[in-house]
């Protein structure tokens, strides 16, 4: 970026003079050019100064923006000698979300090859947790086998592709928000714990806690949960019961496992300690926990609900980006991201060019920069030929920069993504 002029009233600093609670408004670089998927972001911990500088040189600070509020949250152990930034008093340690000995896991087969299987198991799966919500609704019982049944399959495409059921849970319309976010929160932990390295059976755990969040919610009256306008206090009271209703219900039917009961009572936990039903805060909350209290807001936000709308997967990405080292841990959001991506297989999104395509794979560390298929034209039309196309190879000699310039929402233009992948 030489001779770049930066925005008014902002201050070039060497990225070694950063310091907890400044807010960096610019690189050295674009920000497409960087694997960061948000632009401008606070200086949270220790992690956020070190990445920076295997990034950057220098960084344009907004000194207008500082936030005394931000403690140093240091997520990693860094081998004596090996830093020469000292050690503050104030250090709140985390617990790293990852296990000691993490596994690495690959693929068994191609995309192409899940996603019927994949398809075949979250069309059962839907099934079977309509199942249990319809007897969950009518007998306030579940049965945890009928539960089983169901997301085990789901786990088992995880592990065969990563794509596939994350794709098709981006495509399909699974249904009543009920059974359909306890599907895909199963998914998307399943996914996390991939990505984090846990073994199998920890993997399973976090499976199955994830599906069971919600079920307290049988015992809040229908008009509260379907209500379209904000709660008032009173009615959030009665809402944040249904942790303790949900934990019971699991009890009842037979879960014993402490992990997962561990799950139930902490995924409205925070951070910082403006969660409930607790309160707790820092590594006072279970690992499990606060994976599930992300997976679970993700989901959220980008499902449709009657007093919400649903948002785009790369909007709620940055709102628990926004909120990393405040209500989330920072680094289980960084492994979220990575595991999913910041723009989703299945996601259609529109480039710079006009052309709008589906994205069919990720990029690494260029969160950014996905491979797409090119489904329509500059006109929207759709094209005579489809064709992928790798956005970070782009922007050399041999072809001009492309990049995405808005998320669109499942089957706009009448594409259905999911017949690109096969």
């Amino acid at each position: 970026m030489d001779g770049h002029t930066p925005a008014p009233g902002l201050q070039k600093i060497p990225v070694s003079n950063l310091v907890l609670g400044m807010y960096v408004a610019e690189l050295d670089r674009p920000w497409l050019d960087s694997p960061y998927p948000i632009q401008g972001f606070y200086v949270r911990s220790e992690i956020n100064i070190r990445k920076l500088a295997e990034e950057c040189s220098f960084v344009y600070v907004d000194p207008r923006r500082y936030d005394t509020r931000i403690v140093d949250v240091d997520l990693q152990v860094v081998p004596q000698g090996k830093s020469e930034r000292k050690p503050r008093d104030n250090v709140v340690r985390l617990k790293s979300a990852r296990p000691r000995r993490p596994k690495t896991y690959r693929d068994s087969v191609e995309i192409r090859e899940e996603l019927v299987p994949a398809q075949t198991s979250l069309e059962d799966a839907v099934d079977v947790m309509k199942s249990v919500v319809d007897k969950l609704q009518k007998t306030g019982g579940i049965q945890f086998e009928d539960i089983e049944t169901a997301i085990k399959p789901l786990v088992n495409s995880v592990m065969r592709n990563k794509v596939a059921i994350a794709a098709l849970l981006r495509i399909r319309s699974l249904g009543e928000y009920s059974y359909a976010h306890a599907l895909a929160c199963a998914v998307w932990a399943a996914l996390l714990a991939r990505e984090l390295g846990f073994s199998r059976s920890d993997i399973d755990r976090l499976a199955m806690g994830c599906s069971l969040l919600d079920i307290g919610k049988v015992q809040i009256p229908t008009e509260l949960l379907e209500s379209p306008e904000p709660l008032t206090p009173d009615q959030w009271t009665i809402m944040h019961t249904h942790v303790d209703a949900g934990l019971e219900l699991a009890k009842e039917a037979g879960v014993e496992d402490a992990i997962i009961l561990q799950m139930l009572k902490t995924h409205h936990e925070r951070h910082d300690g403006s969660g409930y039903p607790q309160g707790l805060q820092g590594n006072a909350i279970p690992v499990f926990g606060r994976i599930a209290g992300i997976v679970d807001s993700y989901d959220a936000m980008i499902s449709e609900r009657p007093y919400s709308k649903a948002i785009s997967s790369f909007a709620a990405i940055r709102a628990l980006q926004s909120r990393a080292d405040e209500l989330y841990q920072e680094e289980i959001v960084e492994h979220f991201i990575k595991a999913i991506g910041v723009f989703p297989a299945g996601t259609i999104v529109e480039l710079n060019t006009g052309e709008v395509a589906v994205v069919v794979s990720q990029n690494g560390a260029w969160r950014l920069k996905p491979k797409v298929m090119l489904i329509l034209e500059e006109n929207k039309q759709i094209r005579t030929k489809f064709v992928v196309i790798d956005l970070a190879s782009t922007g050399g000699r041999a072809s001009p920069t492309i990049w995405i310039t808005k998320e669109h929402p499942a089957h706009a233009f009448g594409i259905d993504p999911g017949k690109y992948f096969l």
